[in-house]
């Protein structure tokens, strides 16, 4: 039983945290990179605190494996951001870019708008949504989950 708590902690961490970024892409209106290591510190902290519950302190080999799952979870984390940006903000988006070329008002755009996203896939949109940098904070995301388990120093302050 210990073993399958250890991991929720971590996907509460992760969705949380993918639909924190959408929202803050929603609200702002950048898609923020840089937010996605927030992903990463939910995810971890969530693994960390479920961890520290269930499972011994001195099992090296246990916590490897909570980390690696930490760090799978912040990749879904940041998997679950993207397409949530993509349906909350994908048709808002297309309708400011129709504006804008073809100068017409907002209220003419979004009909066309969201024509256009019901043709496209999600996942060509959250690829017209990444950058390449956005794979980089994908990894330090990645890494950052991975790592806040192994620190020694927090899993003795939840003990």
């Amino acid at each position: 039983m210990n073993t399958v708590i250890a991991p929720l902690g971590g996907l509460l961490g992760a969705i949380l945290g993918g639909v924190l970024w959408a929202k803050y892409s929603q609200w702002t209106g950048h898609t923020a990179g840089f937010v996605a290591i927030s992903i990463g510190v939910f995810t971890g902290a969530g693994m960390l605190l479920t961890g520290s519950r269930s499972l011994p302190q001195d099992t090296k080999t246990a916590w490897r494996i909570v980390s690696i799952a930490a760090a799978v979870f912040a990749i879904l984390g940041i998997f679950i951001g993207k397409y949530l940006d993509v349906q909350w903000n994908a048709v808002a988006h297309i309708a400011e870019q129709l504006r804008q070329e073809n100068n017409m008002s907002l209220e003419q755009a979004m009909p066309i708008a969201t024509t256009l996203f019901k043709g496209q896939s999600v996942w060509e949109l959250m690829q017209t949504r990444m950058s390449r940098i956005d794979l980089l904070y994908g990894a330090v995301a990645a890494f950052v989950a991975f790592r806040i388990p192994n620190i020694q120093r927090l899993r003795n302050f939840f003990y």
